[in-house]
């Protein structure tokens, strides 16, 4: 667990420190298919006590390795995301950033990863990786919805 002592916190009400943590991945509880986390995850952490709270403000940062959603190829990604929490600390000694760090991770993840905006992706017909290689596949664009069109037209 990486704790921030709050008895530290309270000796300067008002007052800001930061904390920088290196977290090991395999400490979160990060199992997910596909991912891999290439480096511990960089934490830093700005707090400061005030009237039975703790503010909290943190960056995290890691480079994780993801499958492209479009070519299947892997790719590293510079993962990032902060928090901002404010907690009560009555009855506490410390505060455990480890969920922070967690949900950090989570919210930081593309909702489809690519491995750069332009990929090209896999050809529907032969599965070429587009990006390497261009294949001789005859590539129609039609829109299923306009089928019925597409008849008329060739009935002329």
């Amino acid at each position: 667990m990486y704790r921030i002592p709050v008895e530290q916190l309270k000796e300067a009400p008002g007052q800001k420190r930061v904390y920088n943590f290196a977290i090991d991945a395999s400490s979160l509880d990060l199992a997910e298919e596909g991912v891999t986390i290439d480096e511990p995850f960089r934490v830093r952490t700005e707090a400061a006590y005030s009237d039975g709270k703790v503010f909290m403000r943190g960056f995290v940062s890691a480079k994780v390795g993801l499958v492209c959603g479009r070519c299947l190829s892997s790719f590293s990604y510079p993962l990032a995301g902060g928090f901002e929490e404010e907690i009560e600390v009555e009855g506490r000694t410390a505060l455990d950033v480890t969920e922070l760090v967690r949900e950090s991770y989570f919210t930081g993840f593309p909702l489809k990863p690519l491995c750069h905006p332009d990929c090209l992706g896999l050809c529907p017909r032969c599965g070429e990786d587009l990006n390497q290689k261009q294949c001789d596949c005859r590539r129609e664009h039609l829109d299923h919805r306009l089928l019925v069109l597409k008849k008329l037209l060739d009935q002329n």
